[in-house]
């Protein structure tokens, strides 16, 4: 049974004015929706150009930076 369907048979067994306010505040809740666009972000690479050709490709192991002397 979905989401939809157990509102539904929630609301079958209220009275009216129950239901309408239940009516009401989805209504509410709709109109404040704000519909979601993917983000349109332009990066200025030019910001990365200092660090061209430096990583070397190795898999970066968490545990070993964790384990340093100066984090204990």
């Amino acid at each position: 049974m979905g989401i939809a369907d157990r509102i539904y048979e929630l609301v079958k067994g209220l009275p009216d004015p129950e239901a309408s306010k239940i009516l009401r505040f989805i209504e509410s809740v709709r109109g404040r929706r704000v519909p979601v666009a993917p983000a349109q972000r332009r990066i200025n690479l030019a910001l990365f150009r200092q660090y061209r050709g430096r990583y070397d490709g190795v898999k970066i192991d968490r545990e070993a930076l964790y384990d340093r002397a100066g984090l204990r």
